[in-house]
This record gives C-alpha cells, sequence and structure tokens, in this order.
C-alpha cells in the first residue's frame, strides 16, 4: 500500500476523491514551501478545530496494515505493544509514508500510555516538538464530574497557546469559530453518507463511507468538503427504487481503531460474503457523531470544544461504561444489525476488556450474537479467522428482525 492510495469500492462514484487524495503530497510540499506548518495527531480526542485557527493543516495520523513499520516500532516500544502503537513510531522511523515524514509537529492525547512514550520517542530521536493533551478518564454522561471538564478546559487553553506559539500566530476566538463552523459541516455530511447503510437498498456501502472518512484525516479541509458535496449530490440522484435489495448478513464491526489501509478483517467479512453496515470504531462514524456546539456572541468556543472532546469520544480507557453500551445497543438497533464482529488488536488491554459487557448487553437487549477476533497486522492467522467469521455468518445468516 502507498501512503496515497485508498481502496474504494465504488470507483465510478469517488473518482473524484481518490484523484485529489493522490494529489495531496505535491499541494502539501508546495504549501510547506510557502511556509505553511503541518500538525499530526493520532486520536479523535484531538481538537483538530485549535490546529486549524492557528492556521496550519492538520493530519491524522493512523496508517495501519503494515508489518514493515510495526517491526520497526519495536525499536521503542516492546513487541507486545498493541500493533497500532508501534506502527505510529515506525513509520517516523522508516520514512516510507509521506504523511508522517510531512509533519513539523504532532498532538498527542494521553489515552494509553503508548500514545505517551510515542510522544516521548519523536521529540528526543526524531527532533520533532510534541504538543500534549491529558484527558481525564473519570467523566459521565450526566456531567456530574465538574473537575473532569474543568481539567480538560485547562489542557485546551494549553494546547491552544502552545499551536499559538508554534505557528506564530495569535489563535482568536474568532479564528476557532471558523474552524468549528468547517468541521461542522464535514462532520454532518460525513453523517449523511453514515446514515445511506441504514437501508438495505444503498448505493453506498459502509466501507466505502469509512475510507471517504480516512481520506478526510489527509486532504485539506475545504478541498475535502468540495469532494463531500460532489459524492451527495450524485448519490441524490439514485432512486431507492432503482437500487438492488441487499440480503446479505447485515453485521456491525467495533472495537480497536482501524487505520488506514488495515484491510484484512474488513477483507474477512466482505469475502465470506456479509454487509458491514455500521460501526463503533474511532476511525469510523463516531468521528462524525456529534457536532461542537457554537455558543452566542458572548460566549468561547473553547467551551464547545472541551463539551464535544471529552463526552463524544466513548473510548473505553474512560469510566462511563454504561454510555458507551447504549450507544452500542443503539447504533445496533438503528442499522438492524444480526452480528457484532468486535475486532480487538492483540495486547490492546483497554478494548479487550470491553468485549464481554459490550456481547451480553447486544444479544440480552437484541438477541445479536456477538464474535470476538483477536489478531495484529500479520497474515498468518488469515485461514483461521475466515474460518471463524464463515461460521458466525452461518449461525446469524437466517436471522431477519425489523427495526
Amino acid at each position: 500500500m502507498t501512503e496515497t492510495t485508498i481502496d474504494f469500492i465504488n470507483k465510478d462514484l469517488l473518482g473524484s476523491l481518490s484523484t485529489k487524495l493522490a494529489q495531496e503530497p505535491e499541494r502539501i510540499t508546495q504549501a510547506k514551501k510557502a511556509g505553511k506548518k503541518v500538525v499530526g495527531y493520532f486520536c479523535p480526542h484531538l481538537p483538530e478545530e485549535l490546529i486549524l485557527a492557528a492556521d496550519m493543516l492538520p493530519i491524522r495520523l493512523t496508517f495501519g496494515g503494515e508489518l514493515e513499520p510495526v517491526a520497526a516500532g519495536e525499536d521503542f516500544l516492546k513487541s507486545y505493544s498493541c500493533p497500532f502503537a508501534r506502527s505510529c513510531i515506525g513509520y517516523r522511523k522508516l520514512s516510507n509514508n509521506f504523511y508522517y515524514t510531512a509533519v513539523d509537529a504532532i498532538c498527542v492525547a494521553y489515552t494509553c500510555d503508548s500514545m505517551r512514550r510515542i510522544q516521548e520517542y519523536w521529540e528526543k530521536y526524531f527532533g520533532i516538538p510534541t504538543f500534549s493533551l491529558g484527558v481525564p478518564q473519570t467523566h459521565d454522561r450526566f456531567r456530574t464530574k465538574p473537575h473532569a471538564i474543568e481539567y480538560f478546559k485547562n489542557e485546551l487553553k494549553l494546547l491552544r497557546q502552545k499551536l499559538a506559539d508554534f505557528s506564530g500566530k495569535t489563535v482568536t476566538d474568532q479564528d476557532i469559530r471558523k474552524s468549528i463552523s468547517l468541521c461542522n459541516k464535514i462532520r454532518e455530511k460525513l453523517w449523511l453518507l453514515f446514515e445511506y447503510p441504514q437501508s438495505d437498498s444503498t448505493p453506498i456501502e459502509w466501507q466505502d463511507v469509512l475510507n471517504i472518512t480516512h481520506a478526510g484525516f489527509l486532504i485539506e479541509r475545504a478541498d475535502f468538503i468540495v469532494e463531500l458535496d460532489k459524492i451527495i449530490k450524485e448519490l441524490k440522484k439514485l432512486k431507492k427504487e432503482d437500487l438492488p435489495l441487499d440480503t446479505r448478513p447485515r453485521v456491525m464491526i467495533g472495537g480497536s481503531i482501524i487505520g488506514i489501509g488495515d484491510q484484512k478483517i474488513l477483507d474477512i467479512i466482505n469475502g465470506a460474503g456479509a454487509n458491514v453496515v455500521a460501526d463503533f470504531t474511532c476511525t469510523g462514524s463516531m468521528f462524525s457523531r456529534k457536532r461542537v456546539s457554537m455558543p452566542g456572541i458572548i460566549g468561547s468556543p473553547m467551551d464547545g470544544i472541551a463539551e464535544r472532546y471529552l463526552y463524544n469520544i466513548p473510548c473505553p480507557f474512560m469510566t462511563d461504561l454504561p454510555k458507551r453500551l447504549n450507544r452500542l445497543v443503539r447504533i445496533a438497533r438503528e442499522y438492524a444489525v444480526q452480528g457484532l464482529v468486535y475486532y480487538n488488536l492483540k495486547y490492546c488491554d483497554i478494548w479487550r476488556s470491553e468485549f464481554k459487557f459490550m456481547k451480553e448487553a447486544l444479544y440480552k437487549q437484541l438477541s445479536v450474537p456477538s464474535l470476538l477476533i483477536e489478531t495484529d497486522y500479520s497474515p498468518t492467522d488469515v485461514g483461521t479467522i475466515r474460518t471463524k467469521v464463515e461460521a458466525f455468518l452461518e449461525m446469524i445468516g437466517g436471522q431477519v428482525w425489523n427495526k
């Protein structure tokens, strides 16, 4: 896989986006020559609005699925660290992925020990400036722990100032309001696309929408909106009655991060004859589920950012398990899911520890069964995983229920 290749299923519909993605390395190179700085980040808890407000280019570094960066990352992280974490530093060491070499700085949200170490390694061994964002573990959906939101607001305030100092530009509230508006438009348009797979006659599949989302991590955000508008316009021309009925088993995928290029589990599911229609991952629909609330003229836009980024991303390193379970069940119900494939990268303990809870919640409330797949980026277990997935699909294949 090259750094500009994302394998779209619907190539006719998404040809323009694919072309734009292929042009990004050259565009970023020219922008850097003109003095523009590029800031990378890994986690969805990191508000790219602040990077945009500082007049810098945000890139979400979420590539995965390749063995060579994982091996390179073992020079820094132990072999029992998750393969994605090792890749986050391995790509930079190898210098064979444009995006990891193009960044002038990175922002790291403290969500696990491996990510915290990655910040230190990038700075010490590669000389890349790094900016941290502390994310509280103790919060709940009822907002009964005010110390959590206050801590997060202070962390965001510090990050805002660090980014301003790095860019050499004062970051005003008006700058942040503009970046919020831009990012909200992207979320709204992406969410429209993620809604299509709710239907059993859809012109665009969930996996294409996932890949569109991945492309948006790399493409200049204003250009990405243009591409989204093109896609939405073409989709609106299609009539549901002209589309074939999709009778494949409807599967939801959840668990560990699915990075750009991490196709193994998705290829196995598709090859076995299932249709992934929904997800519960931090690189999928979760990214676009909630907008940042825009305050009035007097209010601070930072409050809206803090609210959205603390409470929207149901990461298992946080304490509010009921919120995550409720959201999981709601998605499964809305998309008429017949089974959950829980994709867990080896050694990612925070996601692995929640499988039992999610399995029980789905089955108890909706009679939806779950399958746990623990794997890494190696192809050696493809046959074994395929057998498990095929048996799982055979079990749920005849199970149909109404929303």
